[in-house]
């Protein structure tokens, strides 16, 4: 609900129970009766406005957060061509596979298979 249609029915609500006082405080029946029934209609709207303000802060918020990373090589950073350890054929991207979180190879040319290993850089 939006802020302002939340202050409305705020101000409804007190307008509501002040002018049904003044109906309480009015001598008879039919204005007690009258009063009651809108101090009873005020406090339904505070009721109101408080559960749903509360449900809408129990809901989860996205927020969106934007880094600027940038991300280098701590050297020069040369495209290699892949090439099998056994007969030194030249490998695609085709040929590699993720499994279980390692990359594994297997050669078109003489059908093994390994895991591809990085070297570290140091």
């Amino acid at each position: 609900m939006s802020k302002l249609m939340s202050g409305l029915i705020t101000v409804l609500a007190i307008f509501l129970i002040l002018l049904g006082g003044v109906f309480i405080i009015a001598d008879g029946i039919e204005n007690i009766a009258a009063g009651a029934v809108m101090t009873i209609v005020a406090a339904g709207l505070l009721f109101y406005i408080y559960r749903v303000e509360k449900i809408e802060a129990a809901k989860p918020k996205l927020i969106n957060q934007t880094f600027n990373v940038q991300m280098s090589g701590s050297g020069k950073l040369d495209q290699k061509q892949l090439t099998c350890r056994s007969c030194g054929a030249p490998l695609e991207d085709k040929d590699l596979r993720v499994v279980q979180g390692g990359v594994m190879v297997k050669c078109p040319y003489c059908g093994t298979v390994y895991a591809l290993e990085e070297a570290p850089r140091w």
